[in-house]
């Protein structure tokens, strides 16, 4: 009889390693899952800082935006241009502040996943002369 209560007591802890490694199998199982989602985030997010970055240094740089972003494959649509990359979008925006000595040219360079934004890059440049 009281090898018949032993063997119940064994099974009920093998039991209950069972259980405990099968919970802690689900919840690693998840840990796992959700930091892959964010290192992929995360390196989605690098490579959109990096091409916007060199967007906003071309941009800078360039004395005709418009035909620099044209020549980059962008969209217009008004003051926004806009460049689908497949993993990302990357949007321009501009505007011109117009003052006695020259005028400044505002571009805002957005990196978007969806409809969230990443994050935002303002590039300004300063032409003199007469507006």
């Amino acid at each position: 009889m009281k090898s018949h209560n032993r063997s119940n007591a064994l099974l009920v802890e093998l039991l209950i390693v069972i259980l405990f490694f099968m919970l802690s199998a689900t919840i690693l199982l998840k840990v796992f899952a959700t930091s892959r989602i964010q290192s992929d985030k995360a390196g989605l997010t690098g490579e959109a800082l990096s091409y916007a970055q060199n967007v906003a240094e071309r941009l800078y740089a360039a004395d005709d935006a418009e035909d620099a972003l044209t020549k980059m494959a962008f969209e217009s649509n008004g003051d926004t241009w806009t460049l689908d990359t497949g993993k990302f979008t990357v949007r321009v925006t501009a505007s011109v502040e117009n003052t006695q000595a020259g005028e400044m040219l505002n571009r805002t360079v957005q990196a978007l996943l969806g409809d969230e934004v990443l994050f935002s890059l303002p590039v300004s440049r300063y032409v003199e002369g007469q507006p």
